[in-house]
């Protein structure tokens, strides 16, 4: 009996460690599991809390508020569903529940006035600063016009005008249509209205643009960008000036209306790409090289055409078509916004001072901005652009990554929530209720919408 009971003893002895090492271990495990679970309480009931917070401090009793899964506050006007705002400013709530209101009455009185015989109305409804100058075989037509300080009234009355215009179509002559065609949910409808809106002005100016463009002494010719300049740049034809300043109110427009749309994940790479556009062409406007930023808006608004229509496609629930007219668009993507556009950015650093005269050069000519510092704060701010795009770029690689390789549809992965929407659809809930982001395939645009994004938000 004695030896039975000293070979169990080492045998326990043995054992005992390893026992007592896995004990430890599973002890370890459960507690971390424990502390895991409390952070994930912690983190849910303040998140909780905070969407008790945003749903109860509605700015007002008119204002109807969600809260979309990403913590954004999503906020409709109750009597405009298809009005949807990303900000508290006060002042920006009451001119999207007014705008329409406020941009005919200011109309109204310019007009009135001006029936009335008052001659201050003129400066806002027509371009000022007619010249007399020669037209010397340069201009599309007989009129020539130079830049003064009355553009900046007709630059805000079309500023009013293209607010008014999209308010009436995206208020009251479309909000029919994606019913009539089948969109049922209400942020397709809206989303499908406001990309109607941006194709309709982007091909409507890219249009009159490129008309414009095919009649002028610098049609596929860079050299001529540049020629004798300064001397026939500070003179423009009507159609140049034109085109110029109602491109310049739409880009304003867009500031304003970037936060009466549902806001999305790239609002401040979209809002940054608004503000750098602005800087350029008024820049461009001030040094007199309205004919590099002309053909520079062209060629930057090209593939946005193609953006719209396969968005606006895809609201209309066709599978094969959005998906071709994003290939196009890709494609028209790297051509125009890398390729091109990086040609330019060479084409002014280049020509922009070589081809001037140093007697005609700044400072030391009249109305001459051609110098080396000059053409280097473009060259900054294209470049800033520049950069903005291949952000872009590379969510277009993403969506194509998964349209050729995973053979999946053309989604947004930079604005929008797709999956969240599916999922409330099986659920059978509305979009509006659940403030989830919405249906899209988009990159950003440089109307954009450079609009300001891949298939659903660009929005250039």
């Amino acid at each position: 009996m004695p030896p039975l009971e000293k070979s169990q003893t080492l045998a326990v002895a043995a054992v005992g460690p390893e026992h007592v090492s896995s004990d430890k271990f599973l002890l370890q495990q459960k507690q971390q599991k424990q502390q895991q679970q409390k952070q994930q309480q912690l983190v849910a009931s303040v998140s909780k809390s905070r969407l008790r917070r945003r749903r109860a401090a509605k700015p007002s009793a008119e204002l109807a508020e969600n809260v979309g899964v990403d913590g954004r506050p999503i906020q409709r006007l109750s009597d405009k569903k298809n009005l949807v705002l990303n900000t508290r400013n006060p002042c920006i709530i009451f001119m999207a529940k007014n705008e329409l209101s406020l941009c005919l009455a200011f109309m109204a009185i310019v007009h009135g006035c001006y029936w009335a015989g008052y001659e201050w109305p003129e400066l806002w409804i027509r371009m000022q600063h007619k010249t007399n100058v020669a037209d010397n075989g340069n201009s599309v037509d007989g009129d020539r016009y130079v830049r003064g300080v009355h553009d900046f009234k007709f630059v805000f009355y079309w500023i009013v005008q293209l607010i008014a215009t999209r308010s009436i179509l995206l208020h009251h002559l479309l909000p029919g249509v994606p019913k009539l065609l089948g969109i049922k949910s209400d942020r397709k409808s809206r989303r499908f209205c406001e990309m109607t809106w941006g194709m309709l002005y982007i091909t409507a100016s890219w249009c009159i643009g490129t008309k414009i463009w095919a009649a002028s002494p610098y049609y596929m010719n860079t050299q001529n960008l540049y020629a004798n300049y300064p001397d026939d740049h500070i003179v423009m034809p009507y159609g140049l000036k034109w085109y110029y300043l109602v491109q310049t109110a739409f880009w304003l427009s867009n500031v304003y209306t970037i936060h009466v749309e549902e806001r999305r994940k790239d609002h401040f790479e979209m809002m940054a790409h608004h503000v750098t556009t602005i800087t350029l062409v008024l820049l461009s406007y001030t040094f007199h090289f309205t004919r590099f930023g002309h053909t520079f808006m062209l060629v930057m608004d090209f593939p946005d055409i193609f953006l719209y229509t396969a968005k606006m496609l895809r609201y209309l629930n066709f599978d094969m078509l959005p998906n071709v007219f994003f290939g196009v668009f890709s494609v028209s993507w790297v051509i125009t916004k890398h390729y091109l556009c990086l040609k330019m950015m060479i084409s002014i650093w280049t020509q922009g001072t070589s081809l001037v005269p140093y007697e005609k050069r700044f400072p030391d000519y009249p109305n001459s901005y051609a110098s080396v510092p000059i053409v280097a704060a473009l060259w900054a701010f294209l470049l800033v652009l520049q950069i903005i795009l291949i952000y872009w770029f590379t969510h277009i690689l993403k969506v194509l990554h998964r349209v050729l390789i995973k053979g999946e549809e053309a989604q947004d992965t930079r604005s929008d929530d797709e999956d969240e929407e599916a999922a409330e659809e099986e659920k059978g809930g509305s979009e509006e209720s659940e403030g989830s982001d919405d249906t899209a395939v988009s990159v950003g645009s440089s109307s954009s919408t450079l609009s300001p994004s891949p298939i659903d938000n660009a929005d250039k």
